[in-house]
């Protein structure tokens, strides 16, 4: 199907300047974009009147645990350890069932406020489920396995690298280019200092003959980091992955908060993406990380709401925004993380560091991955002269009235299109019951 928006004011990231636009999307791409497309030129597309809403790219969330939006109340106000055990004890109580509605519900949500792109660090049990789960909503997507082989406490799941290996093969032939090309594979070990040497340079080398993204956590935890830095002789987590082999422009690397100087120069030198997830960061009490000093080094830090059991969201605007607060706040500075950067890093950052390069902006020829923001029916979003900087810092990802991805739309008028909404939550919700009572962390009734 083709789609002609009319009247659509596209967002400058560069100056936070509009520019009334009328789009045609073709074929899932942006066709045409001009100050006015006659529909005569395009008879076949539906005309969709945007009413001068503003246009932005759709956002790309760069660290996910999509199945965790199942398990967010149990897990709150808990210290890492603590919180740790009983996220894997839910694990091992979830069904197929539990799974599939999990990540809908994610994905659901994720696309209500914006994202069109979600990079997944998921599990293996009840893979079949969770990717039919992904398929159904229609989402972009590049997923990976978490696998350890160290165990951290007495619950962490372990496997051998040969294992981490034949489960890495069987996702990539069940998800690379599913879905019409809108599902990709990744490798996604858990990280140090849970993942050994040996299974982070096997399953590097193994992603790099693939061209796959390469997706781990970094520099989380204090205590953790230290514990590394012993182990490895070196200064940190980042330098013991520079001396594994494992930094390159095809490594993302979510939180990256325990982090020395050096190690920041080593990531702008190799062209590893940091992930930033402030809402988790501040949640769970990691830290902050140096994001300001990442930016000044000219490395493209991209974003990422993380799983919901330790972010609570999966709003990348409210993301973007804690982002921003917590580095204006930790340096002083009022201009560190300004509207532009901030909204870069959700949308063109993203896309980029997971090897796209025609998506995350509004220009043709690029894949039409689009938002549609509806900022007049909101008293605390006025001002139509600052609508970018004023979406980012009065608003929240309920703003967002039209969703594309792919040419699709996916959400329309605010409403999840092809999904009865009450369906969900009624039926999330009796799933969540259920699973409490099973975990005995709520009473039968």
């Amino acid at each position: 199907m083709s789609f002609l928006i009319k009247n659509a004011d596209v967002g400058n990231l560069d100056d936070l300047s509009t520019s009334g636009k009328d789009i045609l999307i073709e074929g899932g791409r942006f066709k045409k974009i001009a100050d006015h497309i006659d529909p005569k030129e395009c008879p076949e597309a539906t005309v969709i009147e945007a009413n001068h809403m503003l246009a932005l790219p759709g956002f790309t969330d760069c660290h996910s645990h999509v199945y965790q939006t199942f398990i967010k109340g149990p897990l709150d106000d808990l210290v890492i350890t603590d919180w740790l055990v009983r996220l894997f004890t839910f694990e091992d109580y979830m069904t197929d069932e539990d799974y599939y509605y999990a990540t809908l519900l994610s994905c659901l949500s994720a696309m209500r406020f914006g994202t069109t792109t979600i990079n997944e660090m998921g599990g293996y049990e009840h893979l079949d489920a969770t990717l039919q789960a992904f398929e159904d909503a229609g989402i972009r997507v590049t997923f990976g396995i978490s696998t350890t082989d160290i165990a951290e406490n007495e619950v962490t799941p372990i496997i051998s690298v040969q294992e981490a290996l034949r489960r890495s093969e069987e996702v990539y032939d069940k998800v690379h280019g599913r879905n019409h090309g809108l599902m990709r594979a990744s490798v996604a070990p858990a990280g140090l200092p849970a993942v050994s040497a040996e299974m982070a340079k096997t399953l590097k080398a193994w992603a790099n003959e693939r061209g796959l993204i390469y997706h781990t956590h970094l520099g989380e935890g204090k205590m953790e980091t230290e514990r590394v830095a012993k182990e490895y002789g070196l200064g940190g987590e980042g330098e013991a992955l520079e001396y594994l082999g494992i930094l390159d422009e095809k490594t993302l690397l979510a939180h990256s908060i325990w982090l020395s100087d050096h190690e920041l120069d080593i990531i702008a030198r190799t062209g590893a993406i940091p992930v930033h997830c402030p809402n988790t960061n501040m949640k769970i009490s990691d830290g902050i990380p140096k994001i300001a000093q990442m930016l000044e080094r000219g490395i493209p830090v991209a974003m990422g709401c993380d799983g919901e059991a330790s972010s609570g969201t999966k709003d990348m605007v409210r993301e973007g925004k804690a982002g921003s607060y917590l580095q204006k706040a930790v340096t002083l500075d009022p201009t560190v993380m300004d509207a532009g950067t901030t909204f870069k890093m959700m949308t063109i950052n993203g896309a980029k560091a997971l090897g796209y390069d025609d998506l995350g902006e509004i220009k043709e020829g690029y894949q039409a991955d689009m938002i549609l923001v509806n900022m007049e029916d909101d008293l605390s979003l006025t001002d139509r002269d600052h609508r970018i900087g004023n979406l980012l810092y009065a608003g929240t990802g309920h703003a967002v009235d039209t969703v594309f991805v792919a040419g699709q739309p996916k959400v329309r008028n605010k409403k999840i299109q092809h999904f009865d909404e009450q369906f969900i939550l009624n039926k999330c919700n009796e799933l969540i019951h259920k699973l409490n009572v099973r975990t005995g962390y709520v009473k039968e009734d």
